[in-house]
């Protein structure tokens, strides 16, 4: 009986004036989120036979993430097919950043692509927030090969 007693002596709940809820707060501010960064190409480099005729594009960048919060996309006109993992070699951490590089040979671009000589293909790097379905802004460069395979260009 004592126990009942002393529970009616304990004050009730008071009401919070949430922040985020108060009036004076809901007119002004700004509220941001979380923003998946992009990574940063650093080379893109161009490897052709003795007689000129392109063999592969090396393409290397760095990301905050591992190898698995990575993903690389080839596209050209409507076709984009993504880059197989096990084609990007990665290492790292250094300071935080991961390095990571995939050599795409003409039998690799050619099996993903049905058109490789004559065109232009876009190489996009994304960063990905595993577990989630948040993707970073991609970041390109452009694969250009002549008809015949001679003059590849990445820019």
């Amino acid at each position: 009986m004592s126990v009942l007693a002393g529970s009616s002596a304990i004050a009730g709940a008071q009401p919070v004036d949430a922040r985020f809820t108060d009036a004076e707060y809901a007119a002004s501010g700004t509220f941001t989120s979380f923003t998946v960064p992009p990574a940063t190409i650093t080379a893109c480099t161009i490897t052709n036979n003795a007689l000129g005729v392109f063999q592969s594009v090396t393409l290397v960048w760095t990301s905050i993430y591992p190898a698995s919060g990575i993903r690389l996309t080839l596209t050209q006109g409507a076709t984009t097919a993504v880059v197989p993992a096990s084609t990007i070699a990665t290492s790292g951490p250094n300071g935080g950043v991961y390095t990571h590089t995939a050599v795409l040979s003409q039998a690799l671009l050619a099996s993903l692509l049905t058109n490789l000589l004559g065109s232009t293909t876009t190489m996009t790097v994304n960063n990905l927030l595993v577990g989630t379905a948040w993707v970073s802004v991609g970041v390109s460069r452009q694969l250009s090969i002549a008809l015949l395979g001679t003059g590849a260009t990445c820019t």
